[in-house]
């Protein structure tokens, strides 16, 4: 972005001696001094004074000359035009030719004037006249040449830029003109041979030196384009161009503080200018800080209402949280606004992957490569799209294609081997596998899924007990996005020889209650949830996510998750946030809870029972994780309001008996009170952030490394419990 463009520039007809000889001899000593000022002053740089002696000499009449009346004219339509009022300029141009159609001049000024009301067909007609006439001056092949241009005409424009040049070989801002087209026809190499020499000849203009660094940046050179774009802010230091893609560059070097430096600085010199913000906020995701990013990209939006941009970057942030469903408002607000857009249709049909719909993930793909044949990235979306339907040969096509195009996507890289080895060919899939680990580091949204999958496949294949991925199912559920904050990634252990459960149909709801109304905030709930989330996407369940949820909002991902049992073999249910007993019986807080009276309990709360009752009506294997076992002041505000029962309200959560096939885990001993920890996760959390994943690990045996190491972190003063009635082995990952 911000690649000055060459400027338009005005032809001055000037006042021709003959118009001075003429007031000269029609007038007398007084008037001939008048007039000798008006020729002059309608030349002044000095606008104002050159619309009124221009004035003067066209209200003489016949008195001047038609030519040299046209010449007054084009003159004071200059005026106009550098006032940008280009209505007024027109007028006067169009008298200047009436007054005499061979002004050159007039009509390359009137040309700059439809340029800058937009209307560039009319303005290469004027141009084309100009040159027509004879007024084949650098200037007129320059302004055509920035119409061509305009209207994508890369080689017209082109070819007038090379006889610009000729004419006028010492100019650098021609040189910079012809090297901003060979950037928009990404032929770098040679934009830069021009800003070099565009360079040479103006050693100190700090545009020239900020396209050359721009031509690097595109180029992938983020070093060589930051020194360049460090040249251009000494040069110029309010020069906000040069901030915002210095920041661009930055990112690019993944030093998200350093670009978010950069932005903050072109919002401070344009705090109006909504893409900064859209920009700003793009960097925080990056750096994993999703709060500030949203903040800003709203700025943004609020800023310009129909910034395409800003509600792609606000779309990749809410991936980042686990809010799908948000992330698609704003990618069918971004299609609304930019209807052929094949990126955005690329990232709408990752996420409607991610939330399982395969059938409007593929359509959105198929537009999207319709949009843009050579896009590896959504070929290999497409691809992996086409295997967990389970269309096998669909998927290694799409996925052989994408990697064709781009041989080091790792995502890519790690679908064909999921690919390979549903289709029992385990020496391909490794080796692609392999591929996929040794691929660069890359910001993909899919990137941590893909390197933890190939790395626990290949491990699972090199042990020689793999266990082959079903090719009729959504086997592997879509990835989550690497730009989020990261997940543990899995220890590879030696498999067990339990046989997975369930991995057919892998169903779970995930909810993290702390922006609580009525109670102080918890900090870790948010977090947990958003990455038990993304690392059970990675082991193949179909997510129901939610976060911060009123009651009514609890009710309707409840209701979501149970509609999705009907399907599974495994339900596991992960909740973390406050949570209460009483009388024995356990309840789970949602953040408008008030429970300022005995009979907001029913109507504030939900009971853990609730849940249950959802996933034990089929036989299933069940998993129920609480991470709700906090000091709640919720809880003392109830026991206070019950006066002498208070009793009933006790610590933490009380035991529950469940039904075969169930397994439900406390972050501490019943009835006692967990910790928060002072990290992005809660102990508890992080524990089971670190093992869920472990290769061939039964879940039983999850379950003491988790307790371990919760209660090592927490000096002892933490054990998480577990009641099983679990009648067989459970392997979540393989």
């Amino acid at each position: 972005m911000h690649r000055h463009r060459f400027a338009l520039s005005i032809l001055s007809a000037g006042i021709l001696l003959a118009v001075l000889m003429a007031v000269l001899l029609t007038g007398s000593g007084p008037a001939r001094a008048q007039s000798k000022s008006d020729v002059a002053g309608c030349q002044s740089s000095n606008l104002d004074t050159r619309l009124a002696a221009c004035g003067r000499i066209i209200a003489q009449g016949s008195k001047v000359s038609t030519k040299n009346r046209s010449a007054a004219h084009n003159n004071r339509g200059q005026v106009y035009n550098e006032r940008g009022q280009y209505d007024q300029a027109i007028h006067e141009l169009d008298e200047a030719l009436r007054l005499d159609p061979t002004n050159g001049a007039a009509f390359n000024n009137r040309g700059v004037a439809f340029s800058g009301k937009g209307d560039n067909q009319r303005a290469v007609r004027d141009f084309d006249d100009a040159l027509r006439l004879g007024a084949k001056s650098a200037t007129v092949w320059g302004n055509r040449a920035s119409i061509h241009r305009n209207l994508g005409n890369h080689d017209l424009a082109l070819r007038d830029y090379d006889e610009a040049i000729r004419l006028d070989p010492k100019s650098a801002p021609l040189r910079n003109a012809r090297g901003n087209v060979w950037f928009d026809k990404k032929e770098y190499d040679r934009a830069i041979a021009d800003y070099e020499e565009g360079m040479r000849l103006s050693p100190k203009d700090a545009v020239i030196v900020h396209n050359r660094g721009n031509a690097y940046r595109h180029k992938g050179e983020h070093d060589r384009a930051i020194v360049d774009f460090d040249t251009a802010i000494r040069l110029s230091p309010t020069y906000v161009a040069a901030w915002v893609n210095r920041g661009h560059s930055h990112q690019g070097r993944r030093d998200y503080a350093a670009a978010i430096r950069d932005f903050d600085e072109a919002i401070r010199l344009e705090p109006r200018s909504g893409p900064y913000y859209a920009y700003r906020g793009r960097a925080y995701r990056l750096a994993g800080d999703t709060d500030r990013a949203l903040r800003d990209l709203d700025e943004a939006i609020r800023l310009n209402p129909r910034d395409d941009g800003a509600y792609h970057f606000r779309a990749e942030t809410h991936i980042a949280r686990g809010d799908l469903d948000r992330a698609l408002l704003d990618l069918d607000k971004e299609l609304e606004i930019t209807p052929k857009d094949a990126i955005a249709y690329n990232l709408r049909g990752f996420v409607y992957r991610q939330r399982g719909d395969l059938d409007r993930a593929l359509r959105d793909l198929d537009e999207a490569i319709r949009l843009d044949p050579r896009s590896a990235v959504a070929i290999g979306n497409r691809g992996e799209a086409y295997r967990l339907k389970g269309d096998l040969g669909r998927a290694l096509a799409d996925l052989d294609e994408a990697l064709r195009l781009s041989p080091e996507m790792t995502p890519a890289l790690t679908s064909r081997g999921l690919a390979y080895e549903a289709r029992g060919d385990l020496a391909r899939a490794r080796d692609s596998f392999r591929a996929a680990l040794a691929a660069p580091a890359r910001t993909y949204v899919s990137g941590k899924w893909a390197v933890d999958t190939a790395r626990a496949r290949l491990a699972a294949i090199d042990s020689g007990t793999p266990v082959t991925p079903p090719s009729t199912t959504a086997a592997v559920a879509p990835s989550p996005p690497a730009t989020s904050p990261p997940v543990p990634s899995p220890p590879v252990s030696s498999p067990s020889t339990a046989i997975p459960v369930g991995r057919e149909n892998r169903v779970a709801l995930v909810i993290g209650n702390g922006d609580y109304r009525y109670a102080t905030a918890l900090p870790n709930p948010g977090n947990d949830a958003r990455d038990v989330a993304r690392s059970l996407r990675g082991l193949g369940f179909d997510v129901v996510e939610g976060i911060d949820l009123e009651k009514h909002g609890m009710e309707r991902k409840i209701r979501e998750f149970g509609k999705k049992l009907d399907r599974a073999d495994l339900a596991l249910f992960f909740y973390a946030g406050h949570g209460l007993q009483v009388a024995d019986k356990n309840y789970l807080v949602p953040i408008d809870a008030k429970l300022e009276r005995p009979g907001d309990l029913a109507l504030d709360t939900i009971t853990i029972d609730d849940v249950l009752a959802q996933m034990e009506s089929e036989r299933r294997v069940n998993l129920v994780f609480l991470d709700a076992c906090r000091d709640n002041p919720l809880a003392r505000t109830l026991a206070r309001s019950l006066g002498t029962r208070s009793a009933s309200v006790g610590s933490g959560l009380a035991p529950i008996q469940s039904a075969v096939g169930t397994m439900i885990v406390y972050a501490t001993q019943p009835k006692n009170v967990a910790l928060d920890g002072d990290g992005r996760n809660s102990p508890f959390t992080t524990a089971l952030l670190k093992h869920l994943p472990t290769p061939g690990l039964e879940i039983g045996a999850v379950m003491k490394r988790v307790r371990a190491d919760v209660y090592e972190a927490t000096r002892q003063r933490q054990l998480p419990w577990d009641h099983s009635s679990l009648i067989g082995d459970v392997v979540l990952a393989r």
